[in-house]
Protein backbone atom coordinates (compact mmCIF):
# COMPACT_ATOMS: atom_id res chain seq x y z
CA UNK A 1 0.00 0.00 0.00
CA UNK A 2 0.91 3.73 -0.18
CA UNK A 3 1.51 3.48 3.39
CA UNK A 4 4.49 1.03 3.02
CA UNK A 5 6.86 3.36 1.84
CA UNK A 6 8.83 5.58 4.01
CA UNK A 7 8.80 8.05 1.86
CA UNK A 8 5.04 8.57 1.57
CA UNK A 9 4.25 8.75 5.33
CA UNK A 10 4.68 12.61 5.94
CA UNK A 11 2.70 13.62 3.03
CA UNK A 12 -0.01 11.14 3.28
CA UNK A 13 -0.34 11.74 7.27
CA UNK A 14 -0.28 15.64 7.07
CA UNK A 15 -3.11 15.38 4.30
CA UNK A 16 -5.22 13.48 6.76
CA UNK A 17 -4.62 15.97 9.11
CA UNK A 18 -5.79 18.81 7.21
CA UNK A 19 -8.45 17.18 5.93
CA UNK A 20 -9.30 16.54 9.39
CA UNK A 21 -8.89 20.64 10.44
CA UNK A 22 -11.16 21.37 7.76
CA UNK A 23 -14.19 18.98 7.56
CA UNK A 24 -13.64 16.55 10.55
CA UNK A 25 -17.87 15.87 10.66
CA UNK A 26 -17.25 14.78 7.11
CA UNK A 27 -14.64 12.21 8.26
CA UNK A 28 -16.85 10.49 11.23
CA UNK A 29 -17.54 7.69 9.53
CA UNK A 30 -13.93 7.13 8.18
CA UNK A 31 -12.60 6.96 11.44
CA UNK A 32 -12.06 3.65 11.91
CA UNK A 33 -9.65 3.49 9.07
CA UNK A 34 -7.73 6.59 10.88
CA UNK A 35 -7.72 4.82 13.91
CA UNK A 36 -6.03 1.73 11.89
CA UNK A 37 -3.40 4.09 10.31
CA UNK A 38 -2.86 5.41 13.34
CA UNK A 39 -2.01 1.79 14.83
CA UNK A 40 0.33 0.93 11.96
CA UNK A 41 2.09 3.92 12.19
CA UNK A 42 2.57 3.82 15.76
CA UNK A 43 3.91 0.62 15.81
CA UNK A 44 7.18 2.16 13.83
CA UNK A 45 10.07 3.78 15.35
CA UNK A 46 10.48 5.99 12.36
CA UNK A 47 6.30 6.38 11.93
CA UNK A 48 5.31 7.20 15.71
CA UNK A 49 5.71 11.02 15.25
CA UNK A 50 3.33 11.34 12.26
CA UNK A 51 0.79 8.58 14.69
CA UNK A 52 1.05 11.28 17.24
CA UNK A 53 0.07 14.20 14.51
CA UNK A 54 -2.67 12.09 13.57
CA UNK A 55 -4.12 11.51 16.87
CA UNK A 56 -3.88 14.81 18.06
CA UNK A 57 -6.10 16.07 15.29
CA UNK A 58 -8.29 13.34 15.97
CA UNK A 59 -8.95 14.77 19.56
CA UNK A 60 -8.63 18.27 18.46
CA UNK A 61 -11.32 18.53 15.12
CA UNK A 62 -13.55 15.43 15.48
CA UNK A 63 -16.96 15.53 17.30
CA UNK A 64 -15.81 13.98 21.20
CA UNK A 65 -19.04 11.58 20.62
CA UNK A 66 -17.17 10.01 17.98
CA UNK A 67 -13.70 9.17 19.41
CA UNK A 68 -14.48 8.62 22.69
CA UNK A 69 -15.69 5.50 22.98
CA UNK A 70 -12.38 4.36 20.88
CA UNK A 71 -10.66 6.03 23.54
CA UNK A 72 -10.36 2.76 26.15
CA UNK A 73 -8.63 1.04 22.64
CA UNK A 74 -6.55 4.03 22.13
CA UNK A 75 -5.00 4.61 25.57
CA UNK A 76 -4.46 0.82 25.81
CA UNK A 77 -2.38 0.62 22.42
CA UNK A 78 -0.08 3.19 23.75
CA UNK A 79 0.11 1.30 27.21
CA UNK A 80 1.28 -1.59 25.10
CA UNK A 81 4.03 0.74 23.45
CA UNK A 82 5.31 1.98 27.04
CA UNK A 83 5.68 -1.45 28.21
CA UNK A 84 7.57 -3.10 25.01
CA UNK A 85 9.06 -0.29 22.81
CA UNK A 86 9.63 2.58 25.22
CA UNK A 87 12.35 5.54 24.14
CA UNK A 88 12.40 8.65 25.23
CA UNK A 89 11.11 9.79 22.18
CA UNK A 90 8.24 7.82 22.72
CA UNK A 91 7.56 9.30 26.65
CA UNK A 92 7.68 12.39 24.89
CA UNK A 93 4.74 11.94 22.45
CA UNK A 94 2.91 9.96 24.98
CA UNK A 95 3.18 12.54 27.49
CA UNK A 96 2.20 15.42 24.95
CA UNK A 97 -0.99 13.59 24.20
CA UNK A 98 -1.79 13.22 27.80
CA UNK A 99 -1.02 16.95 28.13
CA UNK A 100 -3.22 18.00 25.32
CA UNK A 101 -6.37 14.95 26.15
CA UNK A 102 -6.72 16.52 30.12
CA UNK A 103 -6.86 20.18 28.68
CA UNK A 104 -9.55 18.97 26.49
CA UNK A 105 -11.42 16.98 28.35
CA UNK A 106 -10.60 17.51 31.69
CA UNK A 107 -8.00 15.73 34.67
CA UNK A 108 -11.51 13.31 35.30
CA UNK A 109 -11.48 12.06 31.74
CA UNK A 110 -8.13 11.17 31.85
CA UNK A 111 -8.29 9.17 35.52
CA UNK A 112 -11.84 7.91 34.18
CA UNK A 113 -10.10 6.35 30.50
CA UNK A 114 -7.40 4.42 31.98
CA UNK A 115 -9.04 3.74 35.30
CA UNK A 116 -11.39 1.34 33.16
CA UNK A 117 -8.29 -0.56 31.88
CA UNK A 118 -6.69 -0.71 35.65
CA UNK A 119 -8.17 0.65 38.67
CA UNK A 120 -5.47 3.71 39.62
CA UNK A 121 -3.62 3.56 36.26
CA UNK A 122 -3.60 6.64 35.59
CA UNK A 123 -2.08 8.12 38.84
CA UNK A 124 0.37 5.66 38.40
CA UNK A 125 0.99 6.70 34.90
CA UNK A 126 1.34 10.37 36.32
CA UNK A 127 4.23 9.27 38.24
CA UNK A 128 6.36 6.76 36.82
CA UNK A 129 5.83 8.09 33.14
CA UNK A 130 4.54 12.09 32.86
CA UNK A 131 6.20 13.77 36.17
CA UNK A 132 9.89 11.79 35.55
CA UNK A 133 9.84 12.60 31.66
CA UNK A 134 8.82 16.63 32.78
CA UNK A 135 11.52 16.51 35.57
CA UNK A 136 14.00 15.26 32.98
CA UNK A 137 13.50 16.98 29.92
CA UNK A 138 11.44 20.44 29.61
CA UNK A 139 8.96 20.79 26.26
CA UNK A 140 9.37 24.09 24.39
CA UNK A 141 6.98 26.31 22.41
CA UNK A 142 3.92 24.93 21.90
CA UNK A 143 3.94 21.63 23.61
CA UNK A 144 5.70 23.88 26.32
CA UNK A 145 2.09 25.78 26.54
CA UNK A 146 0.04 22.35 25.89
CA UNK A 147 1.72 21.18 28.85
CA UNK A 148 1.18 23.79 31.15
CA UNK A 149 -2.38 23.99 30.13
CA UNK A 150 -2.96 20.17 30.80
CA UNK A 151 -0.84 20.52 34.57
CA UNK A 152 -2.71 23.28 35.21
CA UNK A 153 -6.04 21.45 35.20
CA UNK A 154 -4.51 18.29 36.63
CA UNK A 155 -3.75 20.79 39.85
CA UNK A 156 -7.03 22.48 39.97
CA UNK A 157 -9.48 19.62 38.77
CA UNK A 158 -7.90 16.44 40.69
CA UNK A 159 -9.75 15.79 44.13
CA UNK A 160 -8.01 12.22 44.49
CA UNK A 161 -4.48 13.82 44.40
CA UNK A 162 -5.28 15.20 47.78
CA UNK A 163 -6.97 12.49 48.81
CA UNK A 164 -4.08 10.73 51.07
CA UNK A 165 0.00 11.43 51.26
CA UNK A 166 1.24 10.07 47.78
CA UNK A 167 -1.28 11.93 45.79
CA UNK A 168 -0.56 15.35 47.74
CA UNK A 169 2.82 14.42 46.89
CA UNK A 170 2.04 14.25 42.93
CA UNK A 171 0.40 17.04 43.20
CA UNK A 172 3.37 19.22 44.27
CA UNK A 173 5.65 17.24 41.89
CA UNK A 174 2.90 18.63 39.05
CA UNK A 175 2.78 21.70 40.25
CA UNK A 176 7.16 21.81 40.09
CA UNK A 177 6.99 20.71 36.33
CA UNK A 178 4.82 23.47 35.51
CA UNK A 179 6.43 25.95 37.36
CA UNK A 180 9.85 24.74 35.67
CA UNK A 181 7.99 24.90 32.28
CA UNK A 182 7.09 28.42 32.96
CA UNK A 183 10.07 29.90 34.03
CA UNK A 184 12.19 27.96 31.65
CA UNK A 185 13.76 30.62 29.16
CA UNK A 186 14.13 27.61 26.73
CA UNK A 187 10.17 26.87 26.79
CA UNK A 188 9.49 30.16 24.78
CA UNK A 189 5.91 30.17 25.90
CA UNK A 190 5.65 33.85 25.97
CA UNK A 191 6.68 33.39 21.53
CA UNK A 192 4.31 30.62 20.56
CA UNK A 193 3.29 31.47 17.04
CA UNK A 194 1.05 29.43 14.34
CA UNK A 195 4.73 29.77 12.62
CA UNK A 196 6.41 27.47 15.25
CA UNK A 197 6.70 23.44 14.27
CA UNK A 198 7.98 21.07 16.96
CA UNK A 199 8.36 18.33 14.84
CA UNK A 200 10.05 19.24 11.88
CA UNK A 201 13.22 19.44 13.10
CA UNK A 202 13.17 15.85 14.55
CA UNK A 203 11.68 13.94 10.91
CA UNK A 204 14.49 12.13 8.82
CA UNK A 205 13.07 10.85 5.04
CA UNK A 206 14.64 8.64 2.17
CA UNK A 207 16.08 9.30 -0.25
CA UNK A 208 13.27 9.70 -2.39
CA UNK A 209 11.27 12.70 0.07
CA UNK A 210 12.42 16.37 -0.18
CA UNK A 211 11.43 18.67 1.83
CA UNK A 212 9.39 21.63 0.57
CA UNK A 213 10.22 24.81 2.44
CA UNK A 214 7.21 26.30 1.59
CA UNK A 215 5.21 23.33 1.72
CA UNK A 216 5.80 23.32 5.64
CA UNK A 217 2.81 22.28 7.84
CA UNK A 218 2.00 25.48 10.18
CA UNK A 219 1.49 24.43 13.99
CA UNK A 220 -1.72 24.77 15.31
CA UNK A 221 -2.64 26.05 18.38
CA UNK A 222 -5.10 23.32 20.44
CA UNK A 223 -5.46 26.27 23.31
CA UNK A 224 -5.86 29.48 21.02
CA UNK A 225 -8.43 30.77 24.24
CA UNK A 226 -5.80 30.27 26.63
CA UNK A 227 -3.60 33.88 25.90
CA UNK A 228 -1.13 33.04 28.38
CA UNK A 229 -0.58 29.34 29.96
CA UNK A 230 1.71 30.65 32.67
CA UNK A 231 -0.86 33.51 33.97
CA UNK A 232 -3.23 31.36 34.09
CA UNK A 233 -1.32 29.12 36.40
CA UNK A 234 -0.63 31.40 38.40
CA UNK A 235 -4.33 31.95 38.58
Amino acid sequence: TLWERKSNVPALSRLIVAYLGKGAKDLVPHLMGMLGVFQKLVSSKANELFAFDLLRAIVMYMPQEAFMPRMKDIFQILLMKLQHGKTPKFVGLVTHFFALFVGKFGSQGYLDQLNQIQPGLGLMLLGQVWIPRLQSSSPTRLEAKTQVVGLTKLLCDTPALLADTNGQQFWSQILACAVKIVISPDSHLTGVSAEDNDNDAEIGYDASFSLLHFAKRPAVDPFPEVQDAGASLAK
